[in-house]
C-alpha cells in the first residue's frame, strides 16, 4: 500500500487494487480505465482494519479481537483473517505481543501509522467540501426539477426510520439519508456517486457527530427541519439542515478518544464491504453497449471468456448477466447465446451521451477540476510537472487524430488530479469510468468539433498548465474554471 495517494484511494474504496495505473497517467499510450477485479476477502478485511485504525476506533496500542471472533463476524476462514493480519503486521500497522494477542502499534516512532492517520484526515477534509457541494447539487435538483409528488415522497422518506443494521448509529443513518435524497433526484449519476462514497461519508459523519456529541434528539430535529425545507422549496434552509453532519472541523484523533469496544469493532467488520462485483460487471457491460462498442443483435462472449476477461468467477459473470436480462438489455436466444436486445435501457444510460447526464458531469467536473488545478499548482512535484509538459508537447503536434486528441485531453485532466493528490477525484473517475469516457468523446466531437474549437481548447490547456507549472494557485483555478465553464455553457444552449 505504498504511496500516500494509493493509501487514500484504498480507504475510500475499501480495497487496494486500482483500476487506474497512477504512474502511467503522463505516458502517451492509450488510456485504459479497467474494471477492478474481485479483491480477496483478506484484502478487504485488511483495509477495514486500516479504516478503524485511521479513525481512532482502534487506538495506538489497542488490542484487536481474537482471530476466531473476527472470522465468525465477517464471516471468513481463520486462514483468511490470519492473512489480513499478517499483511498489516508486515506493513507496520499492528504487532503480535506474546501473551496479549495482536495490538495496534504504539504511535511513537511509527511512520506507517502516522501516515495512515494523516491520509484519512486528508480524505475527510476533501470529502467535507465535496459532500457540501453534492448536497447543493442534489437539493437544487429536487427542489427545482421534481414534481410536488416526488418532493412530498422525499420529505416523508426523510422522516421514516433509517433502514440500517444499527438504528442508533447516527453516521450510518446520515449516510442512508444522503442515499434517499440522491434517489429522489432520479439522476443515476448522483445516485451512483453517493452510493460509492458511502464508506467515506460514514467516516466523515462519524467524526462530525463525535466532535459535536450529536444524539438522537438532535438528529431527529435535523431531519424534521430538512423535510420542512423541502416542502417549502427552500434550498438554503435544506442545506443548513444538512450542514449539521459536516459542520465540525476535521482533526487528528487523540489517543483513545473514540476507541471502540471489541463488539462494535466486530459489528463494523460485519457490515463493511464494497460494491458487489455483479453490479460492477453489469455496469461495465451496459456501458459498452450504450457507447456502441457492443451493438443491438451482437452476441456477447461466453461466460467463460467474460470471466477470463474480468478476472472473476463464472458465477459472478452469470449474476451480472442476470441483472442485464432483468433490465431487458440482453436476452438468451434459442441456442442459449446471450445477445444484446436493448441499448437504450435505464441501466445502459449510465454511459450514454444523454444531455442531462452531460450537464451533471459538467457540474461535477466544474467543482473537482477547479479545486484540483489549484492544489496541483500548490502541491505538484517535478515528476508530475514533467508529465504535464509531455502531454502538452503532444497536444501541440499538428494533424492529431480525434481519438488521440480525446485520449490526451482526458489524460491531462487525470494527471492534474494525480498531481493534486486528489483521491476523491480519482475515485470518482473510477466509479464513473464509462460515463467519463462518453463525456469526453461527446464533448470533444459533437460539442467541440472543428479547428477553431481545437485551437480554443489548446489555449485553455496551455493557460492551465502554465499556471500550474508557475505554482500560481489562483491563476490555475481561474484558467480551469474558464475551461470547464465553456462546456457547461455549451450544454445549456442545447436546452
Amino acid at each position: 500500500m505504498a504511496g500516500g495517494l494509493r493509501l487514500r484511494l484504498s480507504l475510500l474504496r475499501g480495497e487496494t487494487p486500482c483500476p487506474m495505473d497512477l504512474a502511467d497517467f503522463g505516458r502517451l499510450s492509450a488510456l485504459d480505465l479497467r474494471t477492478q477485479t474481485k479483491p480477496a476477502l483478506s484484502d478487504r478485511l485488511a483495509v477495514a482494519f486500516l479504516g478503524m485504525i485511521a479513525s481512532g476506533n482502534l487506538a495506538p496500542g489497542a488490542r484487536l479481537p481474537a482471530e476466531r471472533r473476527i472470522a465468525e463476524a465477517v464471516p471468513a476462514s481463520r486462514v483468511c483473517v490470519r492473512s489480513a493480519l499478517d499483511r498489516l503486521k508486515s506493513e507496520g500497522y499492528i504487532e503480535a505481543v506474546r501473551g496479549s494477542g495482536t495490538r495496534v502499534v504504539p504511535i511513537a516512532g511509527s511512520a506507517p501509522l502516522d501516515e495512515l492517520v494523516r491520509a484519512n484526515q486528508e480524505n475527510l477534509e476533501d470529502l467535507k467540501g465535496f459532500v457540501a457541494f453534492l448536497d447543493r447539487c442534489v437539493v437544487e435538483r429536487i427542489v427545482h426539477r421534481s414534481p410536488r409528488t416526488v418532493i412530498e415522497a422525499a420529505a416523508k422518506a426523510i422522516l421514516e426510520p433509517p433502514d440500517i443494521p444499527d438504528p442508533k448509529d447516527p453516521a450510518s443513518a446520515e449516510t442512508e439519508l444522503r442515499m434517499r435524497l440522491a434517489q429522489a433526484t432520479g439522476n443515476p449519476i448522483y445516485q451512483l456517486v453517493t452510493d460509492q462514497l458511502r464508506r467515506g461519508m460514514r467516516s466523515l459523519f462519524a467524526h462530525s457527530f463525535r466532535a459535536g456529541r450529536a444524539h438522537a434528539a438532535i438528529v431527529r430535529e435535523h431531519r424534521t427541519r430538512l423535510a420542512g425545507a423541502l416542502r417549502a422549496l427552500d434550498v438554503d434552509a435544506a442545506l443548513e439542515a444538512l450542514s449539521l453532519s459536516i459542520s465540525s472541523p476535521v482533526a487528528l484523533p487523540s489517543d483513545g478518544a473514540c476507541a471502540a469496544s471489541h463488539e462494535s469493532i466486530l459489528r463494523e467488520l460485519a457490515i463493511a464491504g464494497p460494491e458487489q462485483l455483479k453490479d460492477r460487471i453489469a455496469r461495465v457491460l451496459a456501458g459498452l453497449i450504450a457507447t456502441g462498442r457492443i451493438r443491438n443483435g451482437d452476441r456477447l462472449l461466453s461466460e467463460r471468456r467474460l470471466a477470463q476477461l474480468f478476472g472473476v468467477s463464472r458465477a459472478s459473470v452469470r449474476e451480472a448477466l442476470a441483472l442485464l436480462k432483468a433490465e431487458g438489455i440482453v436476452a438468451a436466444d434459442e441456442r442459449s447465446r446471450t445477445r444484446v436486445v436493448d441499448a437504450r435501457s435505464e441501466l445502459a444510460s449510465f454511459a450514454t451521451a444523454d444531455l442531462d447526464h452531460l450537464k451533471t458531469m459538467a457540474r461535477l467536473r466544474g467543482y473537482l477540476e477547479v479545486w484540483a488545478a489549484g492544489r496541483a499548482a500548490e502541491r505538484g512535484c517535478e515528476g508530475d510537472f514533467e508529465d504535464l509538459r509531455r502531454i502538452m508537447t503532444e497536444l501541440r503536434r499538428p494533424h492529431l487524430s480525434a481519438r488521440r486528441r480525446i485520449d490526451l485531453d482526458m489524460r491531462l485532466h487525470l494527471t492534474i488530479a494525480r498531481a493534486a493528490g486528489s483521491a476523491v477525484q480519482l475515485y470518482i473517475a473510477e466509479v464513473l469510468g464509462d460515463l467519463m469516457m462518453a463525456y469526453f468523446d461527446t464533448s470533444l466531437t459533437v460539442f467541440a468539433a472543428g479547428p477553431a474549437r481545437d485551437a480554443m481548447l489548446l489555449d485553455h490547456h496551455t493557460q492551465i498548465v502554465t499556471a500550474i507549472l508557475a505554482r500560481d494557485v489562483e491563476g490555475a483555478e481561474r484558467a480551469m474554471s474558464e475551461h470547464c465553464g465553456a462546456f457547461s455553457n455549451r450544454y445549456e444552449t442545447f436546452g
